[in-house]
């Protein structure tokens, strides 16, 4: 069923990332880890992660591109609309679920590819599973940092979340040089025991084999390719 969501705020992050949150007449149903799709004017359709869904609102994160991004030009679009801006969207979708259990969990994510990770930690906590939740964040530079503030609040609240940040072109404090594979090694992933995984085919691909390089079953690793 197609339904009309307004642009309730706007805030950009960075000088290329914006957290939108829309808001809809009723409460929103969705599963951790699923995506919405804005159905609009002339382009079809575009599919985007949900970062939060709480009561009648969504937030969403969402890269700008530009116009000579040949197949993504259309988040160019969404990121310029203005406060009370409507958009036709459909419900909650996908199946990159987070698994109701209480076994450790291992995050893999970069750029706005770690918001359903972000989504499904959140949902842990917000569960009170009781498990080890780590991300692995990678991004290029640190002009492309976002939501630090709120991965080190989870850490200093929760005692069973922590996260790792990887830059690959450059070394800052509090952050790791290179990139988030550099952290498969068995000594960081002997403690878990389920990996969830949200990026571009090859990388994901490339994740997967060292995983099972470190002789770690496929059944409990979950994967979102974009």
């Amino acid at each position: 069923m197609i339904k009309n969501f307004t642009l309730i705020q706007k805030v950009q992050l960075t000088y290329n990332i914006f957290e939108l949150i829309f808001e809809w007449k009723d409460d929103i149903d969705m599963i951790p880890g699923q995506f919405i799709t804005f159905l609009l004017d002339n382009i079809w359709w575009r599919a985007y992660s949900i970062l939060e869904a709480k009561w009648k609102n969504i937030t969403l994160i969402i890269k700008k591109r530009e116009l000579s991004d040949w197949w993504r030009w259309w988040s160019k679009f969404i990121c310029e609309l203005g406060v009370w801006d409507v958009l036709k969207w459909v419900w909650p979708a996908w199946k990159f679920f987070l698994q109701k259990n209480n076994k450790n969990k291992l995050f893999l994510g970069t750029g706005t590819w770690v918001v359903p990770l972000y989504n499904q930690i959140i949902w842990s906590i917000e569960q009170r599973q009781d498990c080890k939740l780590k991300l692995i964040f990678w991004i290029r530079a640190s002009k492309d940092l976002f939501y630090i503030d709120k991965f080190e609040k989870l850490k200093q609240r929760y005692p069973n979340f922590d996260f790792v940040i990887y830059l690959s072109s450059e070394k800052i404090d509090l952050c790791e040089k290179w990139y988030v594979t550099e952290f498969l090694i068995p000594k960081n992933t002997k403690s878990f025991e389920e990996f969830y995984i949200c990026w571009i085919p090859a990388m994901i691909d490339s994740s997967v084999k060292m995983l099972k390089n470190l002789w770690i079953s496929e059944k409990n690793m979950f994967l979102e390719k974009y």
